[in-house]
């Protein structure tokens, strides 16, 4: 039997976001007799932590980046120069090419493969931008490899010669589910209510206050409605103080992280999705597996336009018409699903894991 090859993926943290839900997909589904999958984090964020030590993964918490970069690249070269011997692949995921250090010292201590990976098509912040553009210039200096969620993602990072891998799932694990839906919405309180749903973090990208401006809207055609919020973020007590603002906190109920998201699909009865900017939203490819109708801006890309279950309306339309198109809707869904359109088109997480396989065996 062949050595089995560690692959190194190095990333701020594990928590709940699209890459990291999509780099543990891939880990539960991979040969583990050809690959083991260790981390490198820079921050303490790790929500998947027991997981990933009983599948046999090893993790390393840098200090954070870019708060303390001097100290991250002095503890980083230190890891490198003790353990590249131990890998065959270092594996870097990023939103914009702000963090190269690792790719760098892969390279310097003699890792032979080293992939950079897009998860966005836009900066966050302002201020990072030219950080993106330098080195994005010189990237191909450092990479050996590029992949992207999207096209448009990859296109964005690297202009040219990347490799494509949709953040795949599990059909079963997001079939629509009647027991789950019943049990969610007695355990949320919820029972007979308009269920609207939003799964994001809470950050600038995930326009939250169109959110409410939409959710208010619905609200006085539909007084029974509850918004949904899954997942955390830097931003959650200015959203919480917005919720108020906006007159709708006592409709809006914030949940935090669930580790049962599928579940939650089943429950809602609309997503709605109205981000600035995504690089494939994971969210929007789960919600149409789910059966659940989505709403979102056409920040979501063609590629996760896999149903008519999304719907993607342009942020310049007001809040009033992104209501009544929810509300129109609704007055007869549908959750019907043709499973076949997502393994066709490789959202499947075997076809996925084959294709990332082929990557690491390259």
């Amino acid at each position: 039997m062949s050595e089995v090859k560690r692959v190194l993926h190095v990333i701020t943290g594990m928590g709940s976001g699209g890459a990291e839900k999509m780099i543990m997909n891939w880990y539960r589904n991979i040969d583990k007799q050809k690959f083991q999958f260790d981390f490198l984090l820079h921050s303490d964020e790790n929500i998947y932590k027991e997981e990933i030590l009983s599948l046999g993964g090893r993790i390393y918490t840098m200090p954070e980046y870019p708060l303390h970069a001097v100290k991250n690249h002095k503890e980083t070269e230190n890891f490198f120069k003790e353990h590249a011997n131990e890998y065959h692949a270092v594996h870097v995921h990023a939103n914009a090419l702000l963090y190269v250090d690792a790719l760098k010292l892969a390279k310097k201590y003699g890792i032979k493969k080293r992939i950079m990976h897009s998860h966005n098509t836009k900066c966050e912040y302002f201020v990072y931008r030219p950080f993106h553009e330098y080195n994005k210039r010189h990237i191909k200096e450092y990479a050996t490899d590029y992949l992207a969620c999207s096209s448009v993602a990859g296109k964005w990072m690297f202009n040219d010669g990347f490799t494509v891998i949709y953040n795949a799932v599990d059909l079963n694990e997001f079939k629509f589910s009647e027991e789950a839906r019943d049990r969610i919405r007695k355990e949320e309180n919820i029972e007979g209510k308009l269920v609207i749903g939003h799964v994001g973090r809470f950050l600038k990208s995930k326009n939250h206050p169109f959110l409410f401006r939409i959710f208010k809207e619905i609200k006085k055609e539909r007084p029974d409605s509850v918004l949904l919020l899954i997942g955390e973020g830097k931003l959650e007590k200015k959203i919480k103080k917005l919720a108020e603002k906006t007159g709708i906190s006592d409709s809006v109920r914030f949940l935090g992280i669930k580790k049962n998201t599928n579940e939650y699909y089943s429950a809602f009865d609309v997503l709605v999705f109205p981000s600035f900017f995504e690089g494939l939203a994971v969210v929007a490819v789960e919600s149409q597996i789910a059966g659940l109708k989505t709403f979102s801006s056409f920040a979501v890309p063609d590629e996760a336009h896999i149903t008519d279950l999304l719907e993607r309306i342009s942020l310049e339309e007001s809040p009033y018409y992104w209501a009544q198109r929810i509300l129109k809707y609704l007055e007869n869904p549908d959750r019907q699903v043709d499973y076949k359109e997502f393994i066709k088109r490789g959202y499947e997480i075997e076809s996925s894991v084959k294709e990332l396989e082929k990557n690491y065996e390259r």
